[in-house]
C-alpha cells in the first residue's frame, strides 16, 4: 500500500489526529513519569545526591530518560555523520555521576535500554531519530513498514552484535527517508507509525482468542527469576518467550523449569508466530499464553523413561532448551504420564498429522486428487483459498495454452506470469516413466513461471522438487505418502518446505 495523502490529511483534521500529533511532539522539559522513573542501588542513589544533582531524581528514583537526555543534548549531531557519531556513542557508553548508566561497547544493554535511549535521542534531535517503542514486538513494527512499502534493510545475525545496536540507526534513516519524502514532520511520524497505520492494518492484540490447531511441540525453559510469574500465571496470562523461529501460532509449548526445580510445570499455547527481534538478546520470540498446570514430571524420570530419554535435549541436561522440537511420540508420551498421575488430559492440546479419506470417499480421477487430498493439506499447511490461483492459463509456444493446477504467488500481468511455487495433480502415478512424464510437464511450468519449487501429486503422494544450483533434477526429489502426513512431525517437515511461509524470517 502507498501512502495515502487524502487519507492522511482526513486523520490530522479529525480530533484524534490533532491530539495524538500534539502529543507526538519532543519533550519541551522530562516530565517525572512512573515509565521513566527506575530504582536504583542506594550508594547509586547517595552518589547523585552528592553530586548535587538532586534533578535527577523522584521520590528516591531516578529520571532514566532525563540522564540520557541530558547526555545526548551535549553532544554534537550531524546527518551527514551519523554512522560514526553513533558509533563513537556506542563505544565511550554513558556514565553520570560516576554510575555507568550505559556501559562502553555493551550493544546488549543498548537494546535493552532502547526505548529511553530512542526516545532521548528523538527529544534532541527530532530531525533524525525515532522513538522506538516496538521492544519486543518487531512483528508489529515489520508488517507496518512491509503494508506501507517502508523498506526495512536485512535484520543482522544473531551473531552479529554491533550490527544489531546500529540496526537502530537504520530504522532511523529509512523512517527519515520516508517521512522526508511524504512531508510530514517528526510528530505526524510519530502519530503515523504508532496510531495510524496500525488503525489501518487493525494489527492483532494479543489477547486471547480463538488459536489454529497446533503444528508442532516445542520445549522452552524458566528460571529462578520466571517462576514466580510461571506459578502465578492466570488462564488468560501471556508474556513474550525466547522461541524457535519455526514456531506457529497454536503450537504447544512445553514449559521446563531448571534447577532448583528441574521438572515440567505447565503446558502454554504459542499466540503469534516466531519472528525475530534485533533489540532482543535472544534474537528469536513468540508470545504464549493459555498456561496449564500440569503435574510436574521430574528430571529423573524424564531420564528414566525410554521414550523421553532419547530427546538429544534430555542428554544435555535441558541446555539451550527454548525453542526445542518435541516430537509427537515425546509428547504423547507426556500425556500418557500427566494422566498416570490422574490430571484430565482432555483439557490439554492435541498434536496429529491430517487423516485422509474416510470409507465412503473414492479417487476416481485428478479432481478428487484436489478435492480430497491435495487442499485440505494446503489448509493445513495455513493456506487460505486466495492464497493460489487453479488452472492459471498461460503460453507455452505459439497459440499454445497450458493451466497449471496450483500457482501459489502467482503475478498474472500478461506476458509477465510468474510464480513462487506449483502444484501439478495427477490421478496415479505407478512406475518411474509416469513419474518422469509428471515432473517434466511441471518443471516446464516451473521454468516459464520462474518458480523456485514446484509439487507433483497423485493418490501414492507428493514429490517435492526444489531448484538448485539453478536447476531441477528427477532424482533430487523429497517424497512422503499421504500416510506419512498422518504423523505430525512429518507433516512439520513438509510445512518447512512448502508451508504457507512466515514473515520476519
Amino acid at each position: 500500500m502507498k501512502f495515502n495523502k487524502y487519507i492522511w490529511e482526513l486523520y490530522m483534521s479529525s480530533e484524534t489526529g490533532k491530539r495524538t500529533i500534539e502529543d507526538s511532539k519532543p519533550f519541551k522539559e522530562i516530565p517525572n513519569s512512573e515509565e521513566f522513573l527506575l530504582v536504583f542501588e542506594e550508594d547509586e542513589v547517595e552518589r547523585i545526591k552528592q553530586s548535587g544533582q538532586l534533578d535527577f531524581l523522584h521520590e528516591g528514583k531516578v529520571n532514566i530518560l532525563k540522564i540520557y537526555y541530558n547526555h545526548f543534548s551535549q553532544k554534537p549531531f550531524f546527518i551527514e555523520k551519523a554512522d560514526e557519531l553513533f558509533s563513537q556513542w556506542i563505544n565511550e557508553g554513558v556514565n553520570f555521576a560516576g554510575i555507568d548508566i550505559l556501559k562502553k561497547e555493551e550493544d546488549s544493554q543498548w537494546w535493552a535500554d532502547i526505548e529511553y535511549i530512542s526516545n532521548a535521542l528523538y527529544v534532541c534531535f527530532p530531525e533524525f531519530f525515532f522513538p522506538y517503542f516496538f521492544q519486543h514486538k518487531f512483528d508489529e513494527f515489520s508488517a507496518i513498514c512491509e503494508e506501507y512499502n517502508i523498506a526495512l534493510p536485512e535484520i543482522p545475525k544473531k551473531r552479529h552484535r554491533r550490527e544489531r545496536t546500529t540496526y537502530y540507526l537504520d530504522i532511523c534513516r529509512i523512517l527519515h527517508e520516508f517521512r522526508t519524502n511524504n512531508e510530514l514532520s517528526p510528530e505526524e511520524l510519530i502519530a503515523f507509525i504508532y496510531d495510524f497505520a496500525p488503525k489501518s492494518l487493525s494489527i492483532k492484540n494479543m489477547e486471547n482468542g480463538s488459536l489454529s490447531e497446533p503444528s508442532k511441540v516445542w520445549y522452552v525453559g524458566g528460571g529462578k527469576t520466571d517462576f514466580d510469574f510461571l506459578d502465578g500465571a492466570e488462564s488468560d496470562e501471556t508474556s513474550f518467550w525466547q522461541s524457535n523461529l519455526d514456531t506457529r501460532i497454536g503450537d504447544i509449548i512445553i514449559m521446563y523449569c531448571w534447577s532448583p526445580r528441574s521438572y515440567i510445570h505447565s503446558v502454554w499455547r504459542a499466540v503469534n508466530d516466531g519472528f525475530i527481534d534485533p533489540f532482543f538478546y535472544y534474537h528469536s520470540l513468540t508470545y504464549i499464553s493459555n498456561p496449564i498446570r500440569v503435574p510436574p514430571i521430574a528430571f529423573h524420570e524424564i531420564k528414566s523413561n525410554s521414550v523421553l530419554a532419547k530427546s538429544p535435549i534430555v542428554k544435555n541436561n535441558f541446555q539451550g532448551v527454548n525453542g526445542y522440537p518435541v516430537t509427537q511420540e515425546e509428547y504423547n508420551e507426556m500425556l500418557k504420564l500427566w494422566a498416570e498421575k490422574g490430571m484430565n488430559i482432555s483439557t490439554l492440546p492435541k498434536i496429529e498429522g491430517i487423516t485422509y479419506l474416510s470409507e465412503d470417499i473414492i479417487l476416481r480421477d485428478e479432481r478428487d486428487i484436489e478435492v480430497h487430498l491435495i487442499e485440505p493439506l494446503l489448509h493445513k499447511l495455513k493456506y487460505n483459498s486466495t492464497d493460489w490461483i487453479r488452472q492459471m492459463p498461460i503460453r507455452m509456444g505459439r497459440g499454445e495454452r497450458n493451466y497449471p493446477d496450483y500457482c501459489f504467488g502467482a503475478v498474472t500481468t500478461r506476458g509477465e506470469e510468474s510464480a513462487k511455487m506449483l502444484i501439478e495433480a495427477k490421478y496415479s502415478i505407478k512406475n518411474r516413466k509416469m513419474l518422469s512424464d509428471a515432473y517434466f510437464q511441471a518443471k516446464s511450468y516451473a521454468i516459464r513461471l520462474q518458480a523456485d519449487k514446484f509439487v507433483v501429486a497423485s493418490k501414492e503422494g507428493l514429490w517435492i522438487y526444489n531448484q538448485q544450483n539453478g536447476k531441477f533434477e528427477l532424482e533430487k526429489s523429497v517424497f512422503y505418502t499421504w500416510n506419512d502426513l498422518g504423523n505430525a512431525d512429518k507433516l512439520f517437515e513438509l510445512s518447512k518446505m512448502i508451508g504457507k511461509k512466515l514473515k520476519n524470517k
